[in-house]
């Protein structure tokens, strides 16, 4: 499974590099990915609005380890 490491960017930074990993899942046909935010902080807080206002998206869940999300991307047509 493809995974992104947000650890350590500022907010924009993070917010950029997800659009652009969540765009390249979808362009390659992959149907789940890791996106780990850390247990908290701000990026974690803001994850759930990216992803809920991100088109390629299907939904989201919490890890097993509650410091990421596993998220279903929708197919590409």
């Amino acid at each position: 499974m493809r995974k992104l490491d947000l650890h350590g960017f500022t907010l924009e930074e993070a917010y950029q590099d997800f659009t652009d990993f969540i765009y390249s899942a979808y362009e390659d046909n992959i149907s789940k990915v890791e996106i780990i935010t850390g247990n908290s902080g701000q990026i974690k807080k803001e994850f759930p609005h990216w992803a809920e206002n991100n088109h390629q998206i299907r939904y989201i869940e919490n890890s097993w380890h509650k410091g990421s999300f596993i998220v279903k991307i929708e197919k590409k047509y």
